[in-house]
């Protein structure tokens, strides 16, 4: 598989095997290749990916199984290995078409055995039961895997590949996390089981995580969801650095730099074309006056300092300053030529006025 950049000034596409897919697409397929690390990086990762998009479904006998849907192949290969290494147990994966924007595929990884599901919600610390028993759901990063940093980052790798997306960097630098408005569908009365699970808690705590490695972010509710999101390029850098998703930061990181040179680039062409312009300008009025004295009273009639400068002028209407002054014999500064050069501006004034 091989992808291509297009459109290093202007839009970028990208593609692999010639179609068209986003920056984000891309980045998850990168991060679902990288190692899986020790068993707890696992589990906190997985805990990441149920926590941020997974649906709890609970029957009328309180059991439970787990829906985890994605439109991402690669997001929904990397939760069934996943599961499967860390509970020994094969998830189905069924595949389902959806018309959001045009048809394409969802794909859904579900865990439907009540007991395999309990105990991947029980050692992902999604699920804790209190002392009657009662099964309650974290809404928040888990405290276990807050504790060691490699755990940490595999939780927010999780929840990026559950529920994030990153703009082409080409055209805007933006990353955001979005949270389901429902995480349980329940057909039980226990209401410690239902009810609409707003994920503002769950992105809170992602939010000081972030916020303890110096990264800058947003929450907002944006229509029927929470957002989490981060707008500026070293934030949106550190982010992808955290999560491991270090050929995505090297491609956004080029694009920056490429993104800051170009920008110098036009910086600089804007002085230049405004110094231009004023240059251009002066010289077509010190040129103007010139005429004026030369059909008022003759050039011949000013004092040699100001006849010379008066000719060359003429001769060169688009030499900077320096350059007449170099071509005086003797030579004269900057200060002399323009000194002299205001001198003609002002007779020509007196002269229109008479």
């Amino acid at each position: 598989m091989q992808t291509n950049v297009h459109g290093r000034t202007g839009t970028a596409s990208y593609e692999r095997n010639g179609e068209p897919v986003t920056f984000s697409a891309i980045l998850k397929k990168d991060i679902s290749k990288l190692p899986f690390g020790s068993k707890a990086s696992r589990q906190a990762e997985l805990s990441g990916i149920i926590g941020a998009v997974a649906t709890i479904i609970v029957d009328v006998a309180g059991d439970m199984s787990i829906s985890i849907k994605t439109e991402n192949p690669s997001v929904a290969a990397r939760t069934y290995q996943l599961i499967k290494g860390l509970f020994q147990t094969k998830p189905k994966i069924k595949i389902e078409k959806t018309k959001k924007f045009k048809e394409h595929r969802a794909y859904n990884v579900l865990i439907e055995d009540p007991k395999m599901a309990k105990r991947i919600l029980g050692d992902c610390e999604i699920l804790s039961f209190n002392n009657l028993g009662q099964a309650f759901f974290a809404n928040q990063v888990p405290e276990k895997f807050k504790k060691q940093a490699t755990q940490t980052k595999a939780y927010i790798r999780g929840a990026f590949l559950g529920c994030g997306s990153v703009s082409n960097p080409e055209k805007t630098y933006h990353l955001e996390l979005v949270g389901k408005k429902t995480a349980i569908q329940s057909k039980t009365n226990d209401r410690s089981l239902t009810g609409n699970i707003e994920q503002c808690a769950l992105l809170e705590s992602i939010k000081e995580i972030l916020n303890d490695f110096g990264i800058k972010s947003n929450l907002i509710h944006r229509k029927a969801h929470w957002v989490l999101y981060l707008k500026e390029g070293g934030s949106v850098a550190d982010f992808l650095n955290v999560i491991g998703a270090h050929r995505g930061l090297l491609e956004m990181e080029n694009i920056r730099i490429i993104k800051e040179m170009r920008n110098d680039v036009n910086r600089q062409v804007n002085c230049e074309t405004a110094n231009l312009n004023k240059t251009v300008i002066a010289a077509y009025d010190q040129v103007a006056a010139i005429l004026v004295i030369k059909e008022k009273i003759g050039l011949r009639n000013l004092p040699q300092n100001l006849y010379d400068i008066a000719e060359l002028r003429l001769n060169y209407p688009d030499a900077s300053i320096k350059e007449l002054g170099e071509r005086l014999d003797p030579p004269v500064g900057k200060s002399g030529v323009y000194h002299r050069l205001k001198k003609l501006s002002q007779i020509a004034e007196d002269l229109k006025l008479k």
